[in-house]
């Protein structure tokens, strides 16, 4: 009898050590699980496996949601909720939900808030493979709202942007086979997850940059990541090889970020490798994998008015891709009264005596370009003119009448004449009218 009492105890311990608790002690609040100031909501939230940081694969029971303690949810309570695998990492757009086929309904009915708790106990457990991220979904059914003092009810932790995808409205239950368009939030619920148990290390941390296989990473970066649940400390290595060091090896860092600047400075148009781990009381993360990123290519052919690109057949074109590697040279262009520009990337023509029409389009919404037109000399240029009418991600066209045998300089930059700021790439288009 002793011994069942016994073995009856240890079983009722361990079911209750047998649960991961992330972020449960934020005081947010956001649409997630479901949202309780419309009458119809659909959910979907992205928990990393590092973060979840399961000692082993296992059966998921439940889960349990927190909710601010001076809201109600009596009119949000009609749950259905789904469990599944992913290997995203972030949702890439508002209609990027993950297809019903991939999750599994999990519980469907009506959830209470009991000390400022909602706990959801499945039916079926879920088994998490603990090899990929985990998806939680949750469609609230109920035709009412609750008024609350933060319209959302329950808590949130902010997160890796595009963490979560929802949809709320008030005009008929989702169907989770054809999801609307949603929102995409940069924060999660705070949740515990039931049936799994805690590695005794804290879990890989997850880099937000530079992103695994980024591309265009300038010489000096500030690397940063998502803070750790009970990490005291981070570890960074480099390397220009998979777990290299040469670069950094080991370097303990207290913060969630570390600047190369000006200590290190990278080499250009490189694959390096970065691991970032964490550290606590507990030991260290193990099995944490290499981001891979490439710095900018090397400084453009026609960086300086010296190297410009000439232009003899028309139309002229040319893709500038390594045009984030430019360099303001001696300083900015100011040829043109009150009218300076970035020195960026040049090209030249010969006139003919007639009219041609000079157009920059640039590839990216980051890069506002101006253009800038100049006879004369690299050593004394001569203004014709410059162009600089839209905005960010908008092309800039200039016409001119040429004089037949004057050389002309182009310069495509950025448009500040006081601030030196990078070009992108873009494409230059010159066209004899």
């Amino acid at each position: 009898m002793k011994r069942i009492l016994l073995l009856s105890l240890l079983l009722a311990v361990l079911s209750v050590k047998a649960q991961i608790n992330i972020n449960i002690g934020s005081t947010n609040v956001g649409t997630a699980p479901v949202s309780s100031f419309f009458s119809y909501s659909y959910v979907q939230q992205i928990y990393l496996k590092q973060e979840i940081n399961a000692n082993a694969a296992g059966n998921i029971t439940g889960l349990t949601f927190y909710v601010d303690p001076s809201a109600t949810i009596s009119d949000s309570s009609n749950w259905t909720v789904y469990l599944g695998h992913t290997n995203k990492t972030a949702f890439a757009s508002g209609t990027d939900w993950i297809a019903s086929p991939q999750l599994t309904q999990v519980f469907a009915g009506t959830v209470t808030k009991n000390n400022g708790k909602v706990e959801v106990v499945f039916t079926t457990p879920f088994a998490y493979n603990n090899i990929d991220n985990l998806v939680v979904a949750a469609k609230e059914n109920a035709p009412s709202i609750d008024i609350n003092n933060f319209d959302e009810a329950f808590r949130v932790y902010p997160y890796i942007p595009n963490s979560t995808l929802y949809y709320k409205g008030d005009n008929a239950v989702v169907d989770p086979a054809s999801p609307p368009g949603g929102i995409r939030a940069d924060y999660k619920s705070s949740i515990t997850i039931s049936g799994l148990t805690v590695n005794s290390t804290p879990g890989c941390p997850f880099v937000l940059y530079p992103s695994n296989n980024a591309q265009f990473i300038s010489l000096s970066p500030n690397i940063s990541w998502q803070p750790v649940i009970g990490a005291t400390s981070y570890k960074i290595s480099l390397g220009t090889t998979p777990g290299g060091t040469e670069v950094i090896n080991q370097q303990v860092v207290n913060a969630t970020n570390f600047n190369l600047s000006p200590s290190i400075v990278l080499n250009r148009d490189t694959n390096y490798y970065l691991k970032v781990t964490a550290v606590s009381a507990n030991g260290e993360s193990s099995g944490c994998a290499n981001n891979i990123f490439k710095t900018i290519p090397p400084i453009p052919a026609n960086d300086a008015c010296s190297g410009a690109l000439q232009a003899t057949t028309f139309p002229y074109t040319y893709v500038q891709s390594d045009g984030m590697s430019s360099t303001n040279n001696a300083g900015f262009v100011t040829a043109c009264p009150n009218d300076g520009m970035n020195d960026g990337l040049w090209f030249r023509f010969t006139g003919d005596g007639g009219q041609f029409t000079i157009k920059a389009s640039p590839a990216t919404i980051t890069f506002d370009p101006k253009i800038g037109i100049y006879s004369g000399t690299c050593n004394n240029l001569v203004c014709v003119g410059t162009q600089d009418n839209g905005g960010g991600g908008s092309s800039e066209t200039k016409t001119i009448t040429t004089t037949a045998g004057t050389e002309y300089y182009i310069n495509v930059g950025s448009y500040e004449d006081s601030v030196d700021k990078p070009e992108d790439v873009f494409t230059i288009t010159i066209t004899k009218l």
